[in-house]
């Protein structure tokens, strides 16, 4: 199949997905056999999506876990196609733009399930679940070496590929956009804690995940180091609320603290 061929393919695909799809999201399989995923433009970007890291932000202070605007709908889409591009030039590992008009667009599909699945799954493999946590930091340092940055870098945004390579999805908002690189680096350096400190204390390996984190951010650019050791240092004194009462959200928040 020619570039020209398969262009028209995925164009065509693309309008045929269209018309039975129900969700703004959606996978779908094509006519030969390939799956791959439609994102469509909506009215406006739903509360829900932002609610994690605004209680995130309100609770403890951190200014870079604050929401990047967003005005949703066609320009987000936007904003995701510009991302992709830039990031799959760069080398990063995401999804790959296969066909697109103003308020819909497809991208391949990259992988089975998400890092917060593969750390669930080898939950009682510790030397497994390292691995994997490790998997996740390189994946996020090897973005940053490459002059670029991501998004809300949470597990689930985080694409498990094989043992040793990890692929980025959800473009929809840019930090460049709000704030200078360094702190980019530093806003996906805390999501991604945000998102795994308290599976790897529930997992029983919170002293062993934090020193490959330790040793990680030891590594980082002074700024971007500061930005993050500042970050926690504002939240150290939530460590110390492990009652189940307290909630989920702030309880992600305090197994982060013990990173500080």
């Amino acid at each position: 199949m020619t570039v020209s061929d398969s262009t028209a393919f995925y164009q065509h695909a693309l309008q045929q997905c269209l018309l039975i799809q129900t969700d703004l999201m959606q996978s779908h399989t094509l006519a030969n056999g390939e799956r791959v995923w439609v994102r469509k433009a909506g009215a406006r970007n739903s509360a829900w999506r932002y609610h994690l890291l605004k209680l995130a932000q309100q609770i403890s202070g951190i200014h870079m876990l604050q929401p990047v605007p967003n005005l949703g709908g066609i320009p987000s889409l936007q904003t995701e196609a510009a991302r992709l591009h830039a990031l799959s030039i760069a080398g990063v590992q995401v999804p790959i733009i296969l066909a697109q008009q103003p308020n819909a667009l497809m991208i391949s599909h990259i992988g089975e399930h998400n890092l917060e699945k593969e750390w669930k799954q080898h939950q009682y493999q510790p030397e497994i679940l390292l691995q994997r946590w490790q998997l996740g930091l390189n994946a996020i340092e090897d973005v940053h070496k490459r002059k670029q940055y991501l998004s809300e870098t949470f597990a689930r945004n985080m694409i498990y590929v094989n043992q040793n390579s990890i692929g980025f999805i959800d473009f929809e908002d840019d930090p460049l956009s709000v704030m200078p690189l360094p702190a980019c680096h530093a806003r996906d350096w805390l999501c991604y804690l945000h998102s795994g400190a308290r599976l790897m204390q529930d997992y029983s390996v919170a002293s062993q995940a934090k020193a490959l984190w330790d040793n990680m951010m030891h590594n980082q650019p002074p700024e971007v180091y500061t930005i993050v050791a500042n970050s926690l240092r504002k939240i150290r004194w939530m460590r110390y609320l492990t009652a189940r009462f307290y909630g989920k959200d702030t309880l992600k928040l305090a197994a982060m603290a013990n990173y500080a």
